[in-house]
């Protein structure tokens, strides 16, 4: 989907139910997250940022299982304290999106939220997927620049991505 075409998808949902025509009203926006902020309806979205929620966590978990285990708590905490079920239209944009690939946390979570109602977006920074190291990397070493962008759309139909510029 092109940007132009999402921000104008973005417009309408803000004022009424839309049924979803693709899976469900869940989309990956490749650009900043606040260029896609600034462009939305004023209100619309509540931010989500991953990065932040883990400088709250108070105990640090012993090994990924523990990790992802916090994370998930850490997050359902903050939906059903931050994302609370309204009467109009609202809308979600989860930032920090290279650990839920880490921790191989699954989209279930932000994918029961989307409805007629409630919108979801997972923000992805380019530079995240266009990164390049500067030297050549050992052999022993796999660099995929976009397997985190692998890992968030497996579930989502390619019209579900909107990539910036």
């Amino acid at each position: 989907m092109k940007p132009d075409d999402f921000i104008q998808l973005l417009a309408r949902f803000s004022g009424q139910p839309i049924p979803a025509t693709l899976n469900r009203h869940v989309y990956v926006w490749v650009g900043s997250s606040d260029d896609l902020l600034a462009k939305s309806p004023p209100g619309l979205f509540k931010l989500l940022d991953l990065h932040q929620l883990c400088q709250q966590i108070e105990k640090a978990p012993f090994g990924d299982k523990a990790a992802a285990r916090i994370l998930t708590d850490a997050i359902e905490v903050w939906l059903q304290r931050e994302f609370l079920p309204i009467q109009h239209q609202r809308a979600l944009c989860v930032a920090g999106l290279g650990l839920l690939y880490r921790y191989h946390l699954p989209l279930g979570i932000f994918m029961k939220l989307a409805s007629e109602n409630s919108l979801v977006v997972l923000a992805i920074s380019s530079l995240d997927i266009e990164f390049r190291p500067s030297k050549t990397l050992p052999a022993t070493i796999q660099f995929s620049p976009d397997a985190i962008l692998k890992y968030i759309t497996i579930e989502l139909p390619s019209e579900a991505i909107v990539r910036q510029g």
